[in-house]
């Protein structure tokens, strides 16, 4: 495996550093990466290949608190959108793409809700719903429902759990995936075993999650746990929903909910697709439906 393309870092307006690293293509045209829950800049990694060969360039930011972005506890999810248009800024794009991977899913809805005219596209891979709607999350991993409990009581009350994940991956990243597949569909599990880059690739991703500790992450709970501060119903550009029918961490009824919602909503559903298998294996039409929009 290659190593992982350097950790570039810009300072915020409020004094923050903001990290970030691009893959695929460093001159295509920019569609912006937001890692899952734990995940860091190097998740994207997983998708460099395919991006590469389109000519696209997945800039992909480090949430504040995970890996080598400076911690924000006490940020909201709509204070996501100003940190992606400074790093825009910096990087010199008038308009660019969002594509939100599991829990950043919601963070490519806050972009889309916040700075519409400069999203020249909104996907959402397995992108994760509301999470204060308990019809839509019949279907969700039990200890997600408890992690996400907890975090929305007192985010203090999600740190073992988090601490227990955290220490497995910073000790032994190979026994902590490992465990972590038990707990994936089927189509995740045969990803993993099949390929070993992905493997690495995914492994190295939440190692450098908890670089900094569970301080991010323990915000990033209650933050995804919460009510959102905007509604799906008044976001006016159209978001592509990339819905696994497999899928335990994300459950078929969020997909459908979220789609069902926006105003512009555009559903694809892949019944035989997981959590992780939907990332590798459908990115190539989250690309497709990319490079069909206009610059």
């Amino acid at each position: 495996m290659d190593a992982p393309p350097p950790a570039r870092t810009i300072a915020l307006p409020d004094g923050r550093a903001l990290a970030w690293a691009c893959h695929g293509a460093p001159a295509g045209r920019p569609l912006y990466a937001f890692h899952g829950f734990p995940g860091c800049r190097l998740q994207a990694a997983l998708l460099h290949e395919q991006a590469l060969a389109a000519g696209v360039c997945l800039v992909a930011p480090d949430r504040p608190g995970f890996g080598a972005s400076s911690p924000a506890p006490r940020r909201a999810l709509l204070d996501w959108p100003g940190d992606v248009a400074a790093l825009a800024d910096h990087l010199g794009h008038r308009r660019f793409g969002v594509l939100g991977i599991s829990c950043g899913g919601a963070y490519a809805l806050a972009c889309a809700s916040a700075m519409p005219a400069r999203i020249a596209y909104a996907g959402l891979l397995a992108g994760i719903g509301p999470m204060d709607l308990p019809a839509i999350r019949a279907g969700q991993l039990p200890a997600l429902k408890v992690l996400f409990g907890l975090a929305r009581a007192h985010p203090l009350l999600a740190s073992p759990m988090l601490l227990a994940d955290a220490w497995l991956f910073r000790r032994n990243p190979a026994k902590a995936l490992a465990s972590l597949a038990s707990l994936l569909a089927e189509p995740d599990r045969r990803l993993l075993e099949a390929d070993a880059s992905a493997r690495e690739r995914f492994a190295a991703s939440l190692v450098e999650a908890y670089r900094q500790g569970i301080g991010g992450a323990r915000t990033e709970a209650a933050v995804i746990a919460r009510p959102r501060g905007f509604r799906l119903e008044d976001i006016a550009i159209p978001v592509h929903v990339y819905q696994g029918g497999l899928d335990r961490h994300v459950p078929p009824a969020m997909g459908r909910h979220i789609a069902q919602a926006l105003p512009q909503g555009r559903l694809r559903y892949y019944p035989d697709e997981g959590h992780l298998s939907i990332v590798v294996n459908r990115f190539a039409d989250c690309l497709g439906d990319f490079q069909e929009t206009p610059p």
